[in-house]
């Protein structure tokens, strides 16, 4: 039902339930109820974050990647597809940061140094994630793209736990290539791409932490990012540590000398318990994920359909699409009805805690809840902090 505010503040009533409010100057207000009461939800173009996976391929083979148990199609981005979001995001005035990751590596498409310069001529800061592997063939041009900061995968201090882990690279290749880079750098007389490096904690490498603050300082990275591991497999959820283990130690902070100033790095760590508070690093900075294949979603789990594990348990999660680039101006998409409801509810948390629960229920499986959300947070592991993205 719509509520209509008239000029003089009266308001009319034409229907018998509340949808939303329609306001006289055109402004839209959904209303959301909750157990609390109603909470107004007022749409706002206020995208500060987004998402961009320029493939969903790779030329590695890691133990741990989703593609050991995907049944989806893989693909690269047109740059067809590409040219209409670099349109559209001129349309977000609050843009801060594009981010280029995903389920694939940035660097396997032909076209990424293309993207990395247009994206820059909006003025908004640009990252991108990468097992390292590619970076050494193209550091001067990465350098010249203006690209901001570059987080490269190191789930190893150990050449061998490398190899095994990250099959299809070795750890001196990609310790080379970030040397490589800083050396283009230095001659370049660029700061930037900032280097970080992006370690995914398990059983088999957590005494590796200890040496990456020496291992991190040594290349001048200037932060480390540590994330559990999203087993997708039964055999890889043995390889977790976030349940019952203590926080994870690593060790000391060191400086990291730019041209004309010097800095002291960070070491950031993911929450190690269940129950820890309940956000959303994407809907809190204002984020959305669009995939190769121009399909918007809100965050990275939901981005694409996979099973994984939890606490021994199996899920499968359904690609919730929001829109389609093709077919809808993200403008659109991020104003519409069931994205703003979505970031609502995802806001105030309103899903149950189906790890706590102790009913034999099997709806958690299928990524819903007693709620009848779906998809549904209600054990999220993005949302608790165990796992963590740049």
């Amino acid at each position: 039902m719509k509520i209509i505010i008239e000029k003089n503040g009266q308001v009319r009533l034409p229907q018998k339930y509340i949808d939303r409010y329609e306001i006289e100057s055109g402004i839209e207000i959904y209303l959301e109820p909750t157990e609390e009461g109603i909470i107004l939800c007022r749409p706002m173009p206020d995208v500060r974050k987004v998402y961009i996976e320029p493939t969903s391929r790779c030329n590695l083979n890691c133990i741990t990647c989703v593609r050991n148990v995907w049944n989806e199609e893989t693909g690269d981005m047109d740059m067809s597809v590409f040219n209409l979001i670099l349109q559209q995001l001129k349309d977000f005035k609050y843009l801060q940061i594009i981010t280029f990751a995903g389920f694939g590596e940035p660097l396997y498409h032909s076209h990424i140094l293309e993207m990395v310069r247009r994206i820059k001529d909006l003025g908004v800061e640009v990252v991108m994630s990468t097992n390292g592997m590619l970076l050494a063939p193209i550091a001067e041009e990465l350098v010249e793209s203006g690209l901001d900061k570059i987080i490269v995968s190191i789930d190893s201090v150990n050449s061998q736990d490398f190899a095994s882990i990250r099959n299809g690279a070795s750890l001196n290749g990609v310790l080379d290539n970030v040397r490589f880079l800083n050396a283009v750098k230095r001659r370049m007389g660029s700061a930037k791409p900032i280097v970080g490096i992006e370690f995914v904690a398990m059983r088999r490498n957590i005494n590796d932490i200890t040496d990456l603050p020496k291992l991190a300082s040594s290349l001048g990275v200037a932060f480390v990012l540590i994330t559990n591991l999203l087993p997708h497999s039964e055999e890889m959820s043995q390889e977790i540590l976030y349940y019952g283990t203590t926080e994870l130690s690593c060790g000391f902070s060191w400086p990291v000398a730019h041209r004309t100033w010097l800095e002291w790095a960070t070491v950031h760590r993911p929450k190690m318990r269940w129950g820890a508070a309940k956000r959303c690093r994407f809907i809190e900075d204002k984020g959305l994920v669009i995939g190769w294949d121009g399909k918007v979603s809100p965050c990275y789990a939901l981005m694409h359909s996979y099973p994984y594990y939890i606490f021994n348990r199996q899920k499968q999660v359904k690609r919730y699409v929001l829109g389609d680039i093709h077919q809808e101006q993200l403008m659109s998409v991020w104003m519409g009805e069931e994205y703003i409801r979505f970031r609502t509810k995802v806001r105030a948390f309103d899903f149950p805690s189906c790890v706590d629960c102790g009913l034999a229920c099997d709806i958690a499986e299928n990524n819903e809840d007693c709620y009848t959300n779906s998809p549904s947070c209600a054990d999220c592991l993005w949302a608790q902090d165990i796992i963590r993205c740049p």
